[in-house]
């Protein structure tokens, strides 16, 4: 068929007015740009690189060398932020870090594009600028842009069982960033939900991998806002993912490997293709491949690149790959976790781009990245590593395809008409705080799982209750030898996890206080508790120095004789006790448990560093469990059993093992991580102005198994059946949730 197109052309050109090629399509001027570039602007336009490699020996972000190296697309680092004068850096706390200030940054980027002569007939050449793709993490909201309002993370829009709350993630997300500049995202995740041990596990979109495909599809459909017409890329660009497996390892490990016996691999993929089905199907321009293996074989050098993803047997994929940051680097030196064999650098990149990697992400080096590649492609002798012409080219036309539609190729009016272009609008930005706050606290409270509610305790009617008690302290590491005790009914940045503002997230209140507070409209359970209630009303510990270990024990001591003190005061009709657990925000690796790597003596291969999460403690945790803490218990003991209402709500990212805060409690809330409304959403669940459910009993159930014991996370998944992994014998099953009614409160009350 393609070469009856050429032809056709030909002739349409052969008989047409001199000196023109005819009225030529927006595929054809791609052919013509990518046969006037040089070798350098080719190899440019696969290169992505940390906004922060721009930067001299004096922090200043050097935006012409965007120019210079014919950058294809940058990338904001998970810690970069700018400062007042657009440089990036990871030493500033990020706190003005907002759409403006992005935006400052974008335009000086998008000022830099690279200038290409373009041959348009034999005697007519024509300037075309080619402008970088900005790419920046938006996993459920613009997350690097302070006073943003930010959605559950994937697994929590997962329990809502509402593809709504996906459409209005996306929507909310594109116009956020659209605002501050950027034009490429690094969302959605589409991993299927396998063993809670992985550190992204809350990436992903549960165990139903039809429902999977259709949040995919979704979130694509409305984040790129293609036009129907035009085929234009009217919103962002989505980087969907990381193909194939993401989180299918065998025991969860980040950069592992899936265990997968040769005759079931068409079980492997099945179980976790549809993801990508849905965002091929909703024409994403970008696939980001997995840091993972599959069978030693790792993904950024795998075949299923090709065979899956691109070729027309597999998904048909049109758009252009994408590696993860510095994932081909990885795969030619780390043989742990994954224990791929180890591979020269020369080896890695000519098989990457051979399977068909279009793009590369490094963090550093890119002078050293451009010259080998480009040594790779003039290499004559074919027993060693080379990357062919043919496929280089392939690889840029994809690219410039895909920047086209987005508007990212600039043309003038002239050359607009010869080539037919269509003309590209922006999606056009609704800004409306109200109803993007609605969504986001819809989307929350239909995350909420209950797990248990003895003798319906809830709902509780607030107008029945005269004392909130709020417990939940954890003294943990906040870096350079120091600790803190961080209250997690207070605490919206536990209420957010990982991928927020930062790579490894934050925990306390220091992104959301003042005007930032007020923008994001961010909401922590005790502020939901104080719209509610009076202050006398609310009890809470109190600490003086929270970074003070022997202050924390006095004041505790305090509040202990004071709860002592007017105990008497306390009825199971008038008093609710809210429990709060949380684990600390982290993202990717920081967040795996019981790595076997990270038990040997020297750590060999293992990921998990201290520095990268100030939160973490030396030592991996080899359990993936929570337990309510020693003073909670003796305050529940001692004062409030029987004489309060007493609820658990769990912020995580994932199951856990619960039976110890099960035992102590009458009801247990999973919120996950809930986002910005998290704190309104739980409250307004706990005293039943949202009813559980929701009114068809269709929202807040479980998108994955609840697991009951590690055994039955041991060595798993593995695809040696015919049938898809399943967690054994889980305390709830997926689709578990209870249902709780409605209570409608007066206007006056």
């Amino acid at each position: 068929m393609k070469l009856i197109f050429y032809l056709c052309l030909f002739l349409v050109i052969s008989n047409g007015s001199k000196g023109s090629k005819g009225n030529k399509k927006a595929d054809i001027l791609i052919d013509d740009i990518v046969a006037s570039m040089s070798l350098e602007e080719k190899i440019g336009q696969t290169t992505q690189i940390d906004f922060m490699y721009l930067n001299d020996d004096e922090g200043k972000t050097q935006y012409d060398k965007i120019k210079q190296w014919n950058l294809g697309s940058l990338l904001v680092g998970g810690n970069g932020c700018p400062d007042e004068n657009s440089n990036i850096s990871t030493k500033d706390s990020c706190i003005n870090a907002n759409n403006e200030q992005w935006k400052k940054v974008a335009q000086l980027a998008l000022e830099q594009g690279v200038s290409v002569l373009v041959n348009i007939s034999a005697n007519e050449a024509t300037t075309v600028i080619i402008k970088p793709l900005l790419g920046t993490d938006a996993i459920r909201g613009n997350q690097h842009s302070v006073g943003e309002i930010l959605f559950p993370h994937n697994i929590g829009l997962a329990a809502s069982n509402n593809t709504q709350n996906f459409n209005n993630s996306a929507k909310w997300m594109r116009d956020s960033v659209i605002e501050s500049g950027f034009n490429f995202v690094f969302s959605p995740t589409v991993a299927v939900s396998h063993n809670p041990q992985w550190g992204r596990f809350y990436e992903t979109l549960g165990e139903d991998t039809e429902r999977v495909k259709q949040y995919a599809k979704t979130f694509v459909q409305v984040a790129q806002n293609i036009d129907a017409v035009t085929n234009n890329i009217e919103g962002v660009l989505t980087s969907v993912k990381h193909f194939i497996g993401d989180g299918a390892t065998i025991n969860g490990y980040e950069e592992g490997n899936s265990v997968v016996e040769e005759q079931y691999i068409d079980v492997f993929i099945q179980d976790n293709i549809k993801g990508y089905e849905g965002a091929v199907e909703a024409k994403t321009g970008n696939i980001m491949i997995s840091y993972d293996a599959i069978n030693n074989k790792a993904m950024s050098v795998h075949p299923f690149v090709n065979t899956i993803l691109k070729e027309p047997t597999g998904l048909g994929f049109e758009g252009f790959v994408i590696s993860d940051y510095n994932s081909v680097i990885k795969t030619a030196q780390v043989d742990l976790p994954r224990e791929s064999e180890a591979i020269s650098l020369e080896q890695a990149y000519a098989d990457s781009f051979k399977v068909g990697v279009d793009m590369q992400m490094i963090s550093e080096n890119v002078e050293g990245y451009q010259t080998l590649i480009k040594q790779l492609v003039q290499e004559q002798d074919q027993q060693k590593p080379n990357i062919d012409l043919s496929r280089l080219d392939d690889a840029v036309k994809r690219i410039l395809t895909i920047k086209q539609k987005m508007g990212l190729i600039e043309v003038s009016e002239s050359v607009s008409q010869i080539y037919d272009l269509p003309k590209r609008k922006m999606a056009q930005i609704v800004k409306d705080k109200v109803q993007e706050y609605q969504d986001a606290l819809q989307a929350a409270l239909q995350s909420l799982v209950l797990l248990q509610n003895k003798d319906d305790v809830i709902p509780v009617n607030k107008n029945s209750i005269q004392h909130v008690i709020l417990l939940g302290d954890r003294y943990v590491p906040i870096g350079n030898g120091q600790y803190q005790i961080f209250q997690d009914y207070n605490n919206i940045g536990a209420q957010n996890g990982g991928w927020t503002i930062r790579w490894q997230g934050y925990n306390g209140n220091d992104y959301w206080t003042g005007n930032l507070k007020d923008q994001s409209q961010a909401t922590s359970i005790l502020d939901a508790i104080k719209t509610r209630f009076q202050e006398a009303q609310i009890h809470h510990p109190q600490y003086n120095d929270p970074t003070n270990y022997n202050a924390i024990l006095q004041d505790r001591a305090a509040f202990k004789n004071k709860l002592d003190s007017i105990k008497d005061q306390f009825t199971e009709t008038n008093t609710i006790l809210i429990h709060l657990l949380a684990e600390n925000p982290y993202a990717e690796y920081m967040g795996d448990i019981n790595c076997q790597y990270c038990q040997t003596q020297d750590k060999k291969g293992c990921l998990y560093q201290m520095h990268d999460n100030v939160y973490q403690t030396q030592s991996q945790s080899t359990r993936l469990e929570i337990k309510a803490g020693a003073y909670e218990k003796q305050l529940i003991n001692s004062i409030f059993k029987g004489k309060s209402k007493i609820i658990t709500v769990l912020i995580s990212g994932r199951p856990m093992l619960i039976d110890d805060p099960l035992s102590i409690t009458q009801a247990f809330i999973a919120a996950w991580l809930p986002g910005t409304t998290g704190g309104e959403a739980i409250v307004k669940s706990i005293f039943g102005e949202y009813g559980f459910g929701g009114p068809d009993n269709f929202f807040n159930k479980l998108p994955s198994p609840w697991i009951s014991t590690l055994e039955s996370i041991k060595d798993y998944p593995k695809y040696d059946s015919d049938q898809v992994p399943k967690i054994l014998n889980p305390k709830f099953n997926t689709g578990y949730g209870l249902s709780t009614t409605e209570i409608v409160y007066s206007v006056a009350q």
